[in-house]
């Protein structure tokens, strides 16, 4: 008995610890790893070479708004990747975006063979690895993993990664074989020299979990946040022990995790990782500064100032460079008619505006980004006018439109397509009288987003559109911008996960993409430029010269700049602030920036 309560005593301190989410200090390195590991490690096993940890503690970090879901397939709000993204599930290979250079690692397969044509791609995986809840993995996995990607009734951006073009009004895609149990080929119907970066964002997941709700068309009501938290299993080294609505989400270490370290010792090192919901960026600051968070990922340019004064050998205030993260404004190009209303999800006079490119470009001349980025990012950001970073050196162009701030120009672009300031109140009307409206859309809960926005309307509003800030919640913010189509702007921004280069951006360069957020899941391009954007990815995604397809992305990046299907704003420069008590923590400019090498992270003794 005297056991038994003191193990109940362990508990609840070590509970405690995560609730009050104090880092280090509330929950520190036993050197005993807790939860303990079962099962026996593969063979061969993974072997991390780097410098050696030990084991305990905890990582607390903060997430921006509540996660919409542990379903890593269907995942599009940025809580939800930064919870289960690396830390809850992994693919078949790893990135080391922190390393010098970054490069891809085999991690669940022991190697990959492509063929000289690189029409086939061939992966071998790691014999003995567990799911963590047990169970083996092996190449069925794989493919049901894949066959849900490309299930068209499952709502998932992935399966654009994927895309080989289209034959027949359809898209195409890779047939996937089983060779053996660990054994898969991928089958391509044209050469692609960097399918690796297709693989990067395939996320695998059970088939002895989730086949059974798949087949019954049931997908997409598996891995909810409300759900089980021991029903949500990976392969990633942690898995999900609580979720408190509002609070935090707590992940302890996966005892079925796969990779050890130079000395045999099994991976992850610290026992658990904390995530704090603080939706407010300044709520985030003062829990950093309480030594509630030990990690600020992103320090926003405008507190920069603020916390970078808190450097002292206990905190470290790190530049990390220019973010590959975009801001942007779209404007809803959507032709299509909403099937719950029967109504156009734009007035057709709106429409006629935004799918026009003068207007896009007057809109774009109109926005002050010096203005900007000099304001609302304290002078810690670069103006943009395509989707490419120029932090992203090897792919970014500058062969592109600019759009310096000139309101003239812009007042006289949009006078010369018919809009005018017809009663003398200052905004325009079109031929048919409707004055010149749109509401801007944003995160309510960033409130970096909404100055973005009121901004921008401002700037509007100063060459006669009358323009008014919308902030609504996160969620609805992406229900509009990925479901309804409820919406005249956005102003938002995308966050650029690795590798870098033109295979991770289909899913928002393609017509048929669901991040083509202009005009979403287009059955065909709609217009001639998205058409030959279309038509360049395939021809990016064929070619064998890496030279080719660097000359081949900067003629989107042309197309891109002058038709404006975002209208790209500013990239900010990034810093990341942490608690200088962890081992093996090297922040990198690619997201996840803190914990991609989260297993081999250790609370120093």
């Amino acid at each position: 008995m005297r056991k038994l309560i003191a193990f109940l005593l362990t508990a609840l301190l070590a509970a405690a610890a995560a609730c009050n989410g104090k880092g280090g200090d509330g929950y520190r390195s036993s050197g005993t790893p807790n939860p303990q590991f079962k099962g026996d490690v593969p063979q061969p096993p993974y072997v991390y070479k780097g410098p050696t940890g030990v084991y305990g503690g905890q990582l607390v970090l903060a997430l921006p708004d509540e996660i919409g879901t542990f379903n890593i397939i269907r995942a599009t709000d940025q809580a939800s990747a930064d919870v289960t993204w690396v830390h809850i599930f992994r693919c078949l290979v790893d990135y080391r975006n922190g390393d010098d250079p970054p490069d891809y690692d085999a991690g669940l397969c022991t190697r990959w063979e492509a063929s000289p044509d690189a029409k086939q791609w061939t992966f071998y995986l790691r014999k003995g690895v567990r799911w963590s809840d047990g169970e083996p993995f092996t190449a069925d996995d794989v493919l049901f993993t894949y066959s849900v990607v490309l299930d068209g009734d499952v709502d998932t951006p992935i399966r654009s990664f994927f895309s080989e073009g289209r034959e027949g009004g359809k898209e195409i895609y890779p047939d996937l074989e089983k060779l053996d149990d660990y054994t898969v080929r991928f089958n391509l119907h044209k050469p692609n020299g960097e399918f690796l970066d297709a693989m990067f964002n395939l996320f695998l997941i059970p088939s002895h979990k989730w086949e059974a709700a798949w087949k019954a068309g049931k997908f997409t009501e598996t891995m909810r946040p409300s759900d089980d938290p021991s029903s949500i299993v990976g392969l990633g080294p942690y898995v999900v022990k609580e979720y408190v609505t509002g609070q935090r989400v707590v992940l302890e270490r996966n005892p079925y995790y796969w990779k050890v370290d130079s000395k045999g010792q099994r991976l992850p090192y610290l026992d658990r990782l904390v995530f704090v919901i603080a939706k407010d960026f300044n709520t985030l600051q003062a829990k950093f500064e309480a030594g509630e968070l030990d990690v600020m990922g992103r320090v926003r340019a405008t507190d920069y100032a603020v916390v970078k004064p808190l450097e002292s050998p206990e905190v470290k205030v790190e530049e990390v460079g220019v973010s590959h993260d975009t801001n942007w404004l779209i404007l809803n190009q959507n032709k299509d008619v909403n099937p719950r209303t029967g109504k156009p999800h734009v007035e057709p006079w709106k429409l006629r505006l935004y799918r026009n490119q003068k207007f896009r470009q007057a809109v774009s001349f109109a926005i002050d980004r010096e203005g900007l980025a000099n304001t609302v990012f304290a002078g810690r950001a670069v103006p943009i006018y395509a989707f490419v970073s120029p932090e992203n050196k090897y792919w970014y162009s500058d062969k592109i439109m600019k759009y310096p701030y000139d309101p003239v120009r812009a007042r006289q672009m949009l006078s010369e397509i018919g809009l005018k300031d017809n009663n003398g109140d200052g905004l325009l009307e079109d031929s048919e009288g409707h004055t010149v409206e749109m509401r801007i859309n944003t995160n309510a809960s960033n409130s970096q987003r909404v100055d973005t926005a009121t901004l921008i309307a401002k700037n509007l509003r100063d060459v006669g559109i009358k323009a008014s800030p919308a902030p609504i919640a996160f969620q609805s913010l992406n229900e509009i911008m990925q479901s309804t189509f409820d919406f005249d702007a956005i102003a938002s921004g995308w966050g650029a996960n690795p590798p870098l280069g033109p295979g991770s951006t289909t899913n928002i360069l393609l017509s048929s993409a669901p991040q083509h957020s202009c005009f979403a899941l287009q059955q065909s391009p709609s217009t001639e430029w998205e058409a030959r954007i279309d038509q360049l990815v395939q021809q990016i995604t064929t070619s064998l010269d890496k030279e080719d397809r660097r000359r081949l992305y900067a003629e989107i990046q042309q197309i891109w700049s002058e038709q404006l299907p975002e209208i790209d704003l500013v990239c900010q420069r990034e810093a990341v602030a942490y608690k200088n008590k962890f081992g093996n923590l090297r922040p990198a400019s690619q997201a996840p920036r803190i914990t991609w090498n989260v297993e081999e992270i250790y609370t120093k003794k």
